[in-house]
């Protein structure tokens, strides 16, 4: 089940000049309101715009009117994300105060939510989508994984602790993709995405790999070289049933469950999990041990290719 702190979210107070939109009744309305939000300066934005984002995950529509919402809601949000102020070290602003999420966060957090409640919900009402409806699912899925990308990216940018659920609601969201596609005939002829195309496991796989990086060496990810390698990267890792790699040594784990990026095992793995075990390539594994980043990223151990 995906979470988010609903005691986090402003007091209607920040937004006491701002109307709350409907989003069943004409979208001129809401279209208008947004429009309206232009002139208020992202200090009134932010906070009328997470409203808002709370406000439709509880609210019962289907799920075309929800994606049409979100639509509309996505540049905005990310424009007023584009001008609120960073979290810079020993630094806080008047509305953002440590070690609690950032505004920015807030919204990331919620558009998310709102993206993947929309998707299942889109999956349920049709089980058998129409080349329209596959269209809008896959609008969800780039934009459910863009803003994971953009929460991660944050948090390791600006050293910030990430939003409750994110990396447990990533692995959901990646285990409930692989078992639809593979569960559903409509979708079996569907060609795999060439080089380029938006591939949602190399989108998840690349994730993983920055997730594991930041944790392993902080310093990698702010590589220009490093973050340009991983989609390549990404492409080349493999995913494995844990059943298939008892007893092998310093495993890197991946469990649905747990609300954390890969880890490494420090011994053998003596039982299976919910998950996967992470089959990084050689050439990652030697950017994070002798690359520019310093040395001792694997507890100055060589990792050898020995682990799988």
């Amino acid at each position: 089940m995906l979470s988010f702190d609903a005691q986090s979210i402003p007091s209607p107070l920040a937004i006491r000049e701002c109307t709350r939109p409907r989003f069943d009744t004409d979208l001129d309305a809401l279209k208008d309101w947004l429009a309206s939000l232009r002139t208020r300066g992202v200090r009134q934005a932010g906070p009328a715009l997470v409203l808002t984002l709370e406000n439709l995950r509880k609210a019962e529509l289907s799920a075309s009117r929800r994606l049409t919402v979100l639509s509309l809601l996505k540049a905005p949000v990310l424009k007023t994300c584009a001008g609120l102020p960073k979290p810079y070290a020993g630094e806080a602003t008047a509305t953002e105060t440590a070690p609690g999420l950032t505004m920015e966060q807030r919204l990331g957090r919620l558009m998310f939510v709102n993206l993947d409640r929309a998707l299942h919900q889109l999956d349920k009402e049709h089980p058998v989508p129409s080349e329209r409806q596959q269209h809008k699912r896959l609008w969800l899925i780039r934009n459910l994984f863009r803003f994971a990308n953009r929460q991660i990216r944050y948090a390791i940018l600006w050293k910030a602790a990430l939003p409750a659920g994110t990396w447990r609601d990533l692995h959901e969201l990646h285990l409930y993709l692989s078992s639809r596609r593979s569960n559903s005939l409509w979708d079996l002829d569907a060609q795999r995405p060439t080089v380029g195309e938006f591939d949602q496991e190399i989108e998840y796989k690349t994730l993983l790999l920055l997730g594991l990086a930041a944790k392993l060496k902080d310093a990698a990810p702010q590589s220009e070289y490093f973050m340009d390698g991983l989609p390549a990267w990404a492409a080349q890792t493999r995913l494995e049933d844990p059943h298939t790699r008892l007893g092998r040594l310093r495993l890197f784990t991946v469990e649905v469950s747990a609300d954390e990026p890969p880890r490494q095992l420090q011994g053998s793995l003596d039982m299976a999990f919910r998950g996967w075990v992470l089959q990084p390539p050689y050439p990652y594994l030697h950017e994070l041990e002798s690359g520019p980043f310093g040395l001792g990223a694997f507890g100055g151990r060589p990792l050898g290719l020995e682990t799988f």
